[in-house]
């Protein structure tokens, strides 16, 4: 089994590492923590990757906790 991505804490190096996944789109996750905070779930993910064609194998490596109470990047992180 592949390893899971924990996307809510994943740096951009992490992010890469799931299938379909190049910089534009790991730029879009990033952008959208720092902006809305944690993304919730698969849902989220998919409308935030909308623009790009998603590998279904990223459905079986990305996992979403901690969602809650994970903190908005700082600036420049």
């Amino acid at each position: 089994m592949p390893n899971r991505v924990r996307v809510n804490l994943a740096n951009p190096a992490e992010l890469l590492e799931l299938p379909g996944i190049g910089p534009e789109q790991a730029r879009a996750i990033l952008e959208f923590r720092a902006e809305h905070g944690p993304i919730q779930d698969a849902g989220q993910l998919a409308r935030i990757l909308r623009g790009w064609p998603v590998a279904e194998a990223i459905w079986e490596q990305v996992e979403f906790d901690p969602a809650e109470g994970t903190a908005p990047e700082a600036p420049g992180a």
